[in-house]
C-alpha cells in the first residue's frame, strides 16, 4: 500500500486526471440508469392503471357475471351513481359547485374492468372491449384509446433510447476506466524498466499498480455514491428509487474496480514485452 500511496503522490497531475475520468464516467452510468429506471416505473405505473369503464344498460349484477368469466378479465369493479359523483369532485374540485347545480341525475353506475398484464396493450384491450361491447346488456364501452396509445409509442420510445444511451454510457465508462489507467502506468515505464533491470520480481513490479488501481476506483466513487445518493433521498421522484441506486452503486464499483486493475495489468504486461 505505502508502494500505491508512493505512485500516486509522485504522478499528481496524472492521478487526479484518471480519478476525474473515472469519476465522470461514473456519473454518467448512474444518471442514465436512473433515467432509464424512472422511465420504466413510469411506464409500468400507467400500465398497472389501465382500465376499461363499462356502462350497463341491465342489471349490474348480469354484466358482472358476463365479465368474470371472459377471457382477459382480471378482476372487475362496480361504481355507483353516488361513488362516481363524489370520485368526480375529488378529482375535479374546481366543477362541484356545477356538479351539485345538475342534480342526482348527472351520473350513471359503471363496471371498471382490469385487464390481466399481458392484455394491457391497445392491440389487446381493441379487442376485449369490442368483446364486452357485442354483449346485449352493454350500453357502452370506454377506455381512453387516443391518449393510451400515445402514451404506449412514447415511453416505449423512452425506454429503447434510455437503454441505448445507458449501454453507450456503460461502454464508455469502461474505455475511460481502463484508458486512464494505462496512461498513468505508461508514463512511469522507466522507473518499471528500472525495476525490472534491478531484478524486481513481477509480483513486485505489479501488485502497487493494482492497488493503484483500486484507489482509483474508491475514490472515484467515494466522490459519486455520496452525491447520488444525496440527491435521490430528497429529490427521488419514484419509490424504490434509492434501493435501486445503492445496488447500482455497489455494482458499478465492482465493474470499475476490474477494469481498472485489468487496464493496468494489461500495461504492464505491454512494458515487460517492450511495447
Amino acid at each position: 500500500m505505502k508502494e500505491a500511496f508512493k505512485a500516486f503522490v509522485s504522478a499528481s497531475y496524472r492521478s487526479a486526471f484518471a480519478v476525474l475520468g473515472i469519476t465522470l464516467s461514473m456519473f454518467m452510468v448512474m444518471v442514465t440508469a436512473n433515467a432509464a429506471f424512472v422511465s420504466y416505473y413510469t411506464y409500468a405505473r400507467i400500465k398497472n392503471e389501465i382500465r376499461i369503464e363499462v356502462f350497463p344498460k341491465v342489471r349490474t349484477g348480469d354484466v358482472v357475471s358476463f365479465l368474470k368469466v371472459l377471457g382477459g378479465v382480471d378482476r372487475v369493479e362496480v361504481v355507483s351513481e353516488r361513488e362516481a359523483r363524489e370520485e368526480f369532485k375529488r378529482s375535479y374540485p374546481q366543477l362541484s359547485d356545477l356538479i351539485d347545480r345538475l342534480g342526482e341525475d348527472v351520473f350513471y353506475p359503471m363496471i371498471r374492468v382490469y385487464p390481466k398484464p399481458h392484455w394491457r396493450d391497445v392491440q389487446f384491450l381493441d379487442v376485449l372491449s369490442g368483446e364486452i361491447g357485442t354483449y346485449s346488456g352493454v350500453a357502452g364501452v370506454y377506455y381512453g384509446r387516443e391518449w393510451l396509445k400515445a402514451a404506449q409509442d412514447f415511453f416505449n420510445f423512452l425506454l429503447g433510447a434510455n437503454v441505448v444511451v445507458l449501454l453507450t454510457a456503460f461502454v464508455v465508462s469502461l474505455l475511460v476506466s481502463f484508458y486512464t489507467v494505462r496512461f498513468v502506468v505508461h508514463h512511469r515505464r522507466n522507473l518499471i524498466e528500472i525495476l525490472r533491470l534491478a531484478g524486481v520480481s513481477p509480483f513486485r513490479m505489479r501488485y502497487p499498480y493494482v492497488l493503484l488501481s483500486i484507489l482509483y476506483s474508491l475514490i472515484s466513487w467515494v466522490i459519486v455514491a455520496p452525491l447520488v445518493l444525496l440527491i435521490v433521498r430528497y429529490y427521488g421522484p419514484v419509490p424504490g428509487i434509492l434501493k435501486f441506486n445503492l445496488l447500482l452503486l455497489m455494482g458499478i464499483l465492482t465493474v470499475i474496480v476490474i477494469t481498472t486493475v485489468t487496464g493496468s495489468l494489461r500495461a504492464l504486461s505491454d512494458l515487460e514485452r517492450g511495447f
